[in-house]
């Protein structure tokens, strides 16, 4: 659900609300830089959890970069977590993938909505279902202990263990250079230190509007975008 500010014919600043069920996230909140310190941010933040709690939403949430946090803050955000950017600057090691890694078939679909609930928080049918066909799954005596979509956002891996989450990670990142998890996720950060990656200065914010969002940091093995979580 976008929003835009216009001044004079010209849009001047920019937003947007994205629905789950009981959730939402605001995400693209951008006010041209000769605009700024007007208060257009806190303008079109204010009017986005306006319209999430019009549409049922009780926990709004949002990754904040440094320039934006004292706006999300004024407009009632308390800060709930930290995201930690790294990038490779050496050769991924070769390394063999493990057997458990495999296609996702409609057989497993359910366990992969159940397992991103659990993790997430949130119930993100409509984002998700029109990845499954692409997931690829950790799977242990028919059951899905991770999953990881290349085609949504930033390519997101959830797993409930850490050898389902190294493992996926593993298949992940021998082709990509790029990488953002939670500071909680410890285990996969020391992964990908000790494969190549370096960490960066840059950190990103999340923050919560409303009740808690009870989600479980330590269990992504990289987050789905800046603009979802």
């Amino acid at each position: 659900m976008p929003v835009k500010v216009i001044f004079k014919n010209k849009i001047i600043g920019v937003g947007a609300l994205i629905l789950h069920q009981n959730s939402a996230w605001l995400g693209h909140i951008i006010v041209e830089q000769s605009y700024r310190g007007q208060g257009i941010g806190y303008m079109i933040v204010s009017y986005l959890i306006d319209l999430a709690i019009k549409n049922g939403v009780v926990s709004v949430n949002l990754i904040a970069t440094d320039l934006g946090a004292p706006v999300y803050k004024k407009a009632g955000f308390r800060i709930v977590g930290s995201y930690q950017f790294l990038k490779r600057e050496r050769l991924w090691p070769q390394q063999s993938l493990p057997d458990q890694l495999k296609p996702s078939s409609p057989s497993f679909y359910e366990q992969i909505h159940k397992l991103d609930q659990e993790i997430s928080g949130e119930n993100r049918r409509e984002l998700i279902d029109s990845h499954l066909k692409q997931a690829v799954i950790f799977e242990h005596e028919g059951m899905v202990e991770g999953y990881y979509f290349p085609k949504l956002g930033q390519g997101p891996i959830y797993a409930k263990t850490e050898r389902a989450g190294l493992g996926l990670m593993s298949l992940k990142y021998s082709g990509t250079d790029a990488a953002i998890l939670p500071l909680d996720n410890f285990v996969g950060l020391q992964f990908l230190v000790n494969n190549g990656f370096e960490v960066q200065d840059t950190t990103a914010i999340r923050m919560t509007y409303g009740e808690d969002t009870i989600w479980h940091p330590d269990k992504i093995f990289s987050r789905i975008g800046g603009n979802y979580g």
